[in-house]
């Protein structure tokens, strides 16, 4: 894939990307903030999540209700994400609209447009999200048990992305004022630009409607992370309203800056639960038959990752205990014995595989692009995201297990029927 890229920054600090693809007549938008979860203190909470949904809420130019009657009207679409270390806001249209996309952007950028009304209605509905997603859903709590478990109260992940709902409840409008100054503003973002468009026009609407923007006061200085923040040896049990017994086993590693481990970590985790054949199906879910479900994730983050393994009990008769004897001798049989170049080779092709369908849209280049841009200053990595597994050698696979998968390094939580 042709690396036709172009990158520069603005004279009020706001990055900006160009990546012409001329194949269909469509243009992706992402502008991405450094702010998440983590940029929140203590007790105030859940701030970047809501934060996502007051930016639909209106800005200086735009009524309530009109950024998504301009967009769709047009013919696009858009939406946002939140996580613990960024968030997202991505809109697709035709080629023709971009002028339109980037002025919506950066209308919202440039200044604080929320009034007491839209709070109201985005705590409302932020609560009710939390209502849903977390106190009235199986497992809905496991990431808020799991932020607790695994990490110190210094630490920016001790708290989930939706936060306290007790805080999302008391926030006042001059504390969201307080968060926008602080974080939404164009030395504190990336804006890229992908699909069917010419780069000097790109950079020059970015330059007419964003490049006005100034930056108010000083930019707030990255939360600074320990390793002493990480909790191993960390265990919870909680009762919920769910079938059966199930297991949750985390393990510490480090973030994402830390290449290195992100990818061994990726290769290591599809081995384990990638389809039928993986280690944790096999052995949990076809030979020994004591789970309905199995699988494994990495949640990796700028600071601190965590890799994380699940498992479902098959029934009333076998318990978080069982499921964890089971997953100790996968881990155990890794850790001693390693994996063999077939499971390697297997696992480099899936992920390889998954980044060429992310490189296949416009949308996903803009996204990832944006993430390269804003935590590693060289956006041009989009196009070797698959290169950086070719290192990863069975052998680092090996020592990586080894290193992480001890019980001072552990997270367990075990999930119980409720009586």
């Amino acid at each position: 894939m042709s690396s036709n890229l172009t990158y520069t920054t603005l004279s009020n600090g706001l990055r900006v990307v160009v990546i012409p693809r001329m194949n269909a007549p469509v243009v992706s938008v992402a502008v991405t903030y450094n702010v998440g979860s983590y940029s929140e203190q203590p007790v105030n909470t859940g701030f970047a999540h809501l934060f996502e949904h007051l930016m639909f809420e209106g800005s200086e130019n735009v009524a309530h209700g009109m950024f998504d009657k301009y967009c769709s009207e047009a013919g696009g679409d858009n939406n946002a994400y939140t996580t613990f270390d960024k968030t997202t806001y991505y809109m697709s249209l035709p080629a023709h609209q971009l002028e339109l996309g980037l002025w919506l952007e950066a209308d919202r950028m440039g200044a604080f447009g929320i009034d007491e009304e839209a709070l109201q209605v985005q705590k409302n509905v932020v609560l009710e999200e939390i209502n849903q997603n977390v106190e009235n859903s199986p497992y809905g709590t496991y990431s808020r048990v799991l932020a607790r478990t695994a990490y110190s109260n210094e630490a920016g992940y001790s708290w989930e992305v939706y936060g306290e709902p007790k805080h999302v409840a008391s926030s006042t409008l001059q504390d969201v004022r307080n968060f926008f100054t602080s974080f939404y503003r164009p030395d504190n973002a990336c804006l890229v630009v992908c699909g069917a468009v010419e780069t000097q026009e790109a950079m020059r609407l970015a330059e007419k409607h964003f490049g006005k923007i100034a930056p108010q006061g000083a930019l707030q200085g990255e939360k600074k992370f320990a390793q002493n923040y990480r909790k191993g040896k960390g265990y919870a049990r909680v009762p919920d309203t769910v079938a059966a017994d199930s297991l949750f086993c985390s393990y510490h590693f480090e973030g994402y800056m830390l290449e290195r481990d992100v990818h061994t970590a990726d290769v290591l985790c599809s081995i384990i639960s990638d389809g039928m054949s993986s280690r944790l199906y096999k052995k949990l879910v076809y030979d020994e038959q004591i789970a309905s479900e199995v699988n494994a994730y990495v949640d990796d983050r700028r600071f601190s990752s965590l890799f994380t393994m699940y498992a479902i009990a098959n029934g009333k008769e076998y318990s978080c205990d069982a499921l964890y004897a089971s997953w100790q001798a996968v881990m155990r049989d890794i850790v001693e014995q390693g994996i063999s170049e077939r499971e390697l080779t297997k696992a480099k092709n899936r992920i390889k595989t998954r980044i060429a369908r992310t490189m296949q849209r416009v949308s996903g280049i803009a996204d990832e692009a944006a993430h390269q841009a804003l935590f590693f200053n060289t956006p041009e990595r989009v196009f070797t995201l698959a290169d950086a597994y070719s290192d990863v050698d069975a052998a680092r696979v090996h020592d990586f297990a080894k290193r992480i998968f001890t019980t001072e390094n552990e997270v367990r939580i075990d999930f119980v029927p409720k009586e």
